[in-house]
């Protein structure tokens, strides 16, 4: 049986203002180790939340460039109530000697073919800030329990894939994993992120073709970089009525 992405633990309430404490239950998250095997052989090992575990390893091997594309995958299953994520590939393929999701940073010319999105759209101001509404509405884990990271897909006018998980790569790879499940049912033009923009899913934004990332908190200086070098408009610090834009503001209209 999976586990629950949050369960109920036993917690007393503090306060200055009172010398006694109320006993209480709270949702809390849970932890959950998945061990990932490709052609049998131990890769690494998530610690996730118990949701969408398939997604995970499928956007993960996308976004370390070990596949491009579902028919490279012979099976996929999930074993030990999903303790391990068992995947087999239809071709070989070497562990790498590290995964570009947990380095600190690499070049961006290793990774980016061709260099450079091209800009054939653009947005209102206020678009964004709308979308990014049905973003934050759809968060329920995080409403709920609080704690969770959540990254969404929208194609410029809804979010028809949003996952909550309580790390942020993870997010971005199961959205990555779901959208490949899905055989890509629509063109994205925004990942939707509730963390921190790293440089790292600067490239996994690259790697779909996503022109725009829109978070409510910052980005590294490094994710800048390379969104100024792929082509990507990177928006951050969204609160309220107004956001700042990193990189390209020629996707912005006005």
């Amino acid at each position: 049986m999976m586990r629950q992405a949050f369960v109920e633990k036993q917690v007393w309430l503090y306060s200055r203002s009172s010398e006694n404490n109320n006993e209480t239950r709270k949702p809390v998250i849970t932890e959950h180790a998945a061990a990932l095997y490709v052609n049998n052989e131990p890769w690494l090992t998530f610690i996730c939340s118990p949701t969408d575990l398939e997604a995970l390893a499928l956007g993960f091997l996308y976004g370390e460039n070990i596949i491009t594309d579902l028919a490279e995958i012979s099976s996929l299953k999930l074993e030990d109530s999903g303790s391990r994520i068992m995947v087999s590939l239809t071709h070989t393929s070497e562990k790498p000697a590290h995964f570009h999701r947990t380095s600190t940073g690499y070049g961006l010319d290793t990774r980016l073919n061709p260099p450079h999105l091209p800009v054939d759209s653009t947005l209102k101001p206020g678009n964004v800030l709308d979308i990014y509404r049905q973003f934050m509405d759809q968060q329920e884990l995080h409403e709920h329990v609080g704690g969770f990271h959540s990254a969404g897909l929208s194609d410029g006018f809804s979010v028809p894939i949003m996952v909550e998980d309580l790390g942020r790569h993870n997010c971005v790879d199961k959205l990555t994993g779901l959208f490949l499940l899905q055989n890509r049912p629509f063109t994205p033009n925004l990942l939707l992120l509730s963390g921190r923009i790293s440089s790292e899913m600067v490239f996994k934004t690259f790697a779909l073709g996503i022109p725009l990332i829109v978070s409510r908190t910052s980005p590294t200086a490094l994710a800048i970089d390379t969104a100024w070098e792929a082509g990507i408009t990177l928006i951050g610090y969204l609160r309220g009525a107004q956001f700042e834009v990193y990189s390209h503001p020629e996707r912005l209209q006005g």
